[in-house]
């Protein structure tokens, strides 16, 4: 071999070498990059995360804003119920003194805080005992639409219906049976033992001994009690 060949022979090694480093060069780096980027797992089977980056100092300053809005509308809210737990506390104490007007001052006041059946319900009373047909129906249709689970609305409801007013007993019949598709299941036997004694006042007595035996298969436990107002009906003259 020449000398100028065995130069050329050198050059061409060196040249091969640098870029063969080159490619092993670019391959680490995109591996260090992937590392940076993404969670991979190791052959050890660890998980690499990816760190998260810092908060700004914007990002922790909105946090901070976000944290003490929160606080000051619990407290808001925390206010709102003490306020409305001393409106309906006045509201019964002055309807326990007769004082209707107050009472129903302090209802509404507890209106003004929150839109409750409780508030309504209260209402209801009261306007039955001024003797408030029209606005005890009211009440307690709005106390009925805001919890219809509740037994004791609608038992309110039949109450003033059958007492009150000159309703038809199909009209309390008809309202009975949406009550029924709607109170809280575990109460609903006190629902059907109620209507069973609306029936009886009407003189409905089939309807109301059929109550009855719906109410025992309802509630077994107490089946003895409902048997005997069967018997009762039944020995009726």
């Amino acid at each position: 071999m020449t000398q100028e060949q065995k130069r050329n022979f050198t050059i061409s090694i060196v040249v091969l070498a640098l870029i063969v480093g080159g490619i092993f060069y670019y391959q680490k780096q995109k591996q260090v990059v992937k590392l940076e980027d993404t969670n991979i797992t190791t052959p050890e089977g660890n998980i690499i995360p990816t760190p998260e980056p810092e908060p700004t100092a914007e990002e922790l300053l909105q946090k901070k804003v976000n944290e003490a809005n929160a606080e000051e509308l619990k407290a808001q809210e925390t206010a709102k119920k003490a306020k409305w737990q001393t409106a309906i506390n006045n509201a019964r104490t002055a309807f326990g003194k007769g004082e209707y007007d107050t009472s129903i001052a302090f209802y509404n006041e507890a209106l003004s805080y929150f839109k409750t059946d409780i508030s309504y319900s209260g209402l209801f009373f009261v306007y039955s005992a001024q003797n408030n047909i029209d606005q005890a129906r009211v009440a307690i249709d709005t106390a009925i639409k805001l919890n219809p689970l509740f037994t004791d609305h609608w038992k309110d409801k039949l109450s003033l219906l059958d007492d009150k007013t000159n309703v038809s007993y199909q009209d309390l019949k008809n309202v009975y049976s949406e009550g029924l598709l709607k109170v809280n299941p575990k109460t609903k036997i006190d629902l059907v033992t109620y209507f069973a004694v609306v029936a009886e006042n009407n003189k409905e007595y089939k309807d109301a001994i059929s109550l009855w035996e719906y109410a025992k298969n309802l509630y077994p436990q107490n089946a003895l009690i409902y048997q005997g107002e069967i018997d009762r009906l039944q020995n009726l003259p």
